[in-house]
């Protein structure tokens, strides 16, 4: 069945050629490459700090090439990959299907690297630590809040029959 051309205003009938036109390509995608990338910024300011305080100081320019940079986001990309399904597979066998950090630090014994153990449990606390004075102050903020709110807001006279029952009768 012919595909019949949208009318215009007044009845006109558009060009032969614009009811032919294809829509505007949509924005580009993200490969499926793209998806599983670590963001480029992140990685090249890991290495950088890192080259930086190896070649003997926060101030030393250490110069990164393209392709170097690439397979350091690659290597650390598969390092993660692995040390997750190695995670996974401790969580499944505590017959959890949540991976904790228990679970990571388990994995990365399993995987031959207890030297990254103790700075992850350290930097873990750290974290933690930060979360939990956050959160505390962020329950302060909201406890203020509702103190304030139920300050404000006096008990309302509702109408209720039995007050007008009440007033009625005197």
């Amino acid at each position: 069945m012919p595909r019949k051309a949208a009318k215009t205003k007044e009845g006109e009938r558009p060009p032969a050629d614009a009811a032919q036109e294809e829509p505007a390509p949509a924005p580009a995608a993200l490969t499926e490459a793209e998806v599983g990338e670590l963001p480029r910024a992140i990685v090249r300011r890991l290495v950088k700090e890192k080259l930086a305080h190896v070649a003997g100081g926060d101030g030393a320019e250490v110069i990164v090439n393209k392709d170097a940079m690439a397979a350091f986001a690659e290597s650390a990309r598969i390092f993660i990959h692995y040390l997750s399904a190695t995670a996974n597979d401790m969580c499944k066998e505590s017959k959890r299907q949540t991976i904790n950090a228990d679970d990571v630090l388990k994995a990365l014994d399993e995987m031959e690297f207890p030297e990254f153990v103790e700075p992850l449990k350290t930097s873990l606390q750290e974290f933690r630590n930060k979360n939990a004075d956050k959160r505390s102050e962020a329950n302060k903020k909201q406890k203020e809040k509702r103190r304030k709110l139920n300050e404000e807001t006096p008990p309302q006279k509702g109408n209720d029959p039995a007050d007008d029952a009440k007033e009625n009768e005197d």
